[in-house]
């Protein structure tokens, strides 16, 4: 009887930890810049310099560049940029429409 309670208790924590899982994903796609499909649109190059420093990880933690990297899709141009975490070194890549700075 204990070892089916315990088994129950285990099986409990592992779908919520999945589920906080889950909900945190959905939530860090919705974020603007977080696919190619929702960029942040900037003006100037150091807009993206601005919206990095403003970024911050679902730990709590501030994100730091890593590298980036340009990528044109028919007449639009992007620059996509790979951010750490500096808690939980997590990296995500966040996307910035750039084709208005060549226009």
């Amino acid at each position: 009887m204990i070892t089916l309670l315990l088994g129950l208790a285990v099986l409990a924590a592992v779908i919520a930890a999945g589920v906080r899982r889950a909900q945190r994903t959905r939530a860090t796609r919705r974020r603007p810049g977080a696919t190619i499909h929702r960029p942040v649109a900037v003006q100037r190059f150091d807009e993206i310099d601005a919206a990095i420093q403003g970024r911050v990880c679902w730990c709590g933690g501030t994100f730091i560049e890593s590298g980036e990297t340009s990528r044109a899709v028919r007449d639009r141009r992007f620059r996509i940029v790979r951010l750490v975490c500096n808690e939980c070194e997590r990296d995500e890549l966040m996307y910035f429409d750039v084709t208005a700075v060549f226009h």
